[in-house]
């Protein structure tokens, strides 16, 4: 599959997440004609581009009756369930051919200082394209900048026990800390998982990336599968964080 059919994957991809929002949030069991439209014109442009990708959605198999305005009315859980089916499918076709994370925005509202929150947000969106690009340096570099903003934030709101904890360096200053102190203490504090200290080896010299004459003495080696972990354990502190 090309760089050109996955973009318009992922595009479909993100309008049923939009469509599988909206009919989470219709309440009761049935939903009407005119509201399934968008949900029916969407379909038929992903079979008309994608063949065979998805069965065919076909409004008689959710027929429920026809209301006294002459609408028909149809079985919501059904339609609900055919589009977590093709969501389902498009994540698949996406993910496996190039292993690229499909893209999408992430809300990190556990972040308390709300201009950090913005950057955090913007940082994660430029991740995921990076890591598209198959940029694993910045891949490596942004995400260790971001998981160090949120832990910075997480320890700065704990601070009590955050400076009591064993792990904690003697530098009394959390915003010096570096990455390694910062998901020690979050890990012995159990604000994180244990996955996040034991991925994240990979990512604790993002810092000294950044200089070259570093990467070159240390003769430091990185690739796809270090990206790979860097966005993983990001992912993981989001899960844990979002909780």
């Amino acid at each position: 599959m090309n760089t050109d059919e996955l973009m318009k994957l992922r595009q479909f991809y993100h309008s049923f997440l939009g469509q599988q929002r909206i009919f989470d949030n219709i309440k009761g069991p049935q939903v009407n004609d005119i509201s399934i439209r968008p949900l029916v014109d969407e379909l038929r442009q992903l079979n008309n581009e994608f063949p065979s990708l998805v069965s065919t959605f076909n409004k008689r198999d959710y027929y429920l009756f026809t209301s006294s305005e002459d609408i028909p009315i149809y079985n919501l859980t059904s339609i609900r369930a055919y589009i977590a089916m093709v969501i389902g499918r498009l994540e698949i076709v996406i993910e496996q051919p190039s292993d690229i994370p499909v893209t999408e925005k992430r809300q990190f509202t556990f972040i308390y200082d709300k201009d950090l929150r913005t950057i955090i947000e913007r940082d994660y969106s430029e991740i995921q394209r990076a890591y598209i690009s198959e940029c694993w340096k910045s891949v490596i570099i942004l995400c260790g900048g971001t998981i160090e903003a949120i832990l910075t934030d997480l320890l700065t709101s704990n601070e009590p026990a955050t400076k009591v904890a064993k792990s904690a360096p003697k530098e009394p200053d959390i915003t010096r800390w570096d990455l390694s102190n910062l998901i020690d203490v979050a890990a012995e504090l159990s604000l994180v998982s244990a996955g996040v200290e034991k991925l994240s080896h990979p990512i604790r010299e993002y810092r000294n990336l950044v200089h070259p004459g570093y990467e070159l003495r240390n003769k430091l080696r990185f690739d796809a599968e270090e990206a790979k972990i860097a966005v993983e354990v990001l992912n993981i502190v989001h899960r844990d964080l979002s909780n």
